[in-house]
């Protein structure tokens, strides 16, 4: 008899495996902690792949496929509109795929641009089994770099997740001026570095040797990567977008991330949640003015305190 996986199922399943990997884990950093490091490292830097939709198929085959290089090898991407166009590059998140960007596209050629979106290193229908913010960040360049030799500039870089978070690290390495937009986007790898020991039950002297291992891999110290400093520096426009009832992402990391980047503007939604988001027409549209720099949006708030105005104010 086989086994049907309603959603109830999958969460037990999920769990189950959860539990054992755990289990393994605590039992392994006792009697064996040089290969319960290398598990960790390996579960720590492995995005969850899932299969390509038909829906998505049928998307992406609107646009021109190419290929980019990348650092864990080839990355699939997809260009959509005119040639001639400034381009805006789609960074998806961890465990994404650049198909999420759907909503955007038309808006995006709507509004003069022409979009390309592409599949994370370990993800979609590009190479490689494992990735990381600083894989995200190169994969970025790595399409930047490949429009550049087209004679295509880049406008804009809007990225969603881990993919928003890759934006900072993308724009220090080449200077590009683009203009970003971060939705949902995470502060803190050593913060999510410490949830995801809690979630295996690894005590905080493996998780400091799992953040050892992965900054000796990267030759990135991840105090370099910690958004809130990674942002101070920078001179580009940058919207942030965050849902108040994010649950994947708490809105104060979005905040942390406006506040700390020079001049950045910042939206509040409600009611959208951390996928979802993607799919709203206002976050689009928010998205699309604020890349043509059509609307003046308000600056986050300060500590403890709400704008009256909490939508964007046209140009007058």
């Amino acid at each position: 008899m086989s086994l049907v996986l309603s959603p109830f199922n999958s969460t037990i399943v999920r769990s189950i495996r959860i539990l054992s990997t755990r289990a393994r884990l605590q039992v392994g950093a006792l009697v064996a902690p040089e290969r319960a490091l290398a598990d960790a490292v390996r579960l720590f830097l492995t995005p969850p792949r899932r299969a390509m939709r038909e829906r998505d198929r049928a998307f992406l085959a609107g646009g021109e496929g190419f290929v980019v290089r990348g650092t864990e090898g080839r990355l699939a991407a997809w260009q959509f509109g005119p040639r001639e166009a400034p381009a805006v590059i789609l960074s998806h998140g961890w465990g994404g795929r650049g198909a999420q960007f759907r909503a955007f596209i038309p808006a995006l050629l709507g509004a003069g641009f022409q979009a390309v979106a592409f599949d994370h290193a370990g993800h979609g229908l590009s190479e490689g089994r494992q990735s990381s913010l600083v894989d995200f960040g190169r994969g970025i360049g790595a399409v930047a770099d490949a429009l550049a030799a087209r004679g295509i500039p880049v406008a804009g870089v809007v990225g969603h997740s881990l993919g928003a978070a890759a934006i900072a690290p993308f724009l220090r390495a080449t200077g590009l001026a683009a203009r970003s937009v971060l939705v949902a986007p995470p502060s803190s790898l050593v913060g999510y570095s410490a949830w995801f020991a809690r979630k295996l039950g690894l005590g905080e002297g493996l998780r400091g040797k799992l953040q050892a291992a992965v900054e000796r891999r990267y030759g990135v110290r991840w105090e370099e990567l910690e958004l809130p400093r990674a942002v101070a520096s920078l001179a580009v426009p940058a919207l942030v977008i965050h849902d108040e009832g994010d649950a994947d992402v708490p809105l104060a990391a979005g905040l942390a991330v406006a506040r700390a980047w020079p001049g950045a503007r910042f939206v509040r939604t409600a009611g959208l949640g951390h996928n979802a988001i993607l799919r709203d027409s206002g976050v689009v549209q928010d998205t699309v003015d604020f890349l043509r720099d059509a609307v003046v949006f308000t600056p986050p708030p300060a500590r403890d305190e709400w704008s009256a105005f909490p939508g964007p104010a046209p140009l007058l």
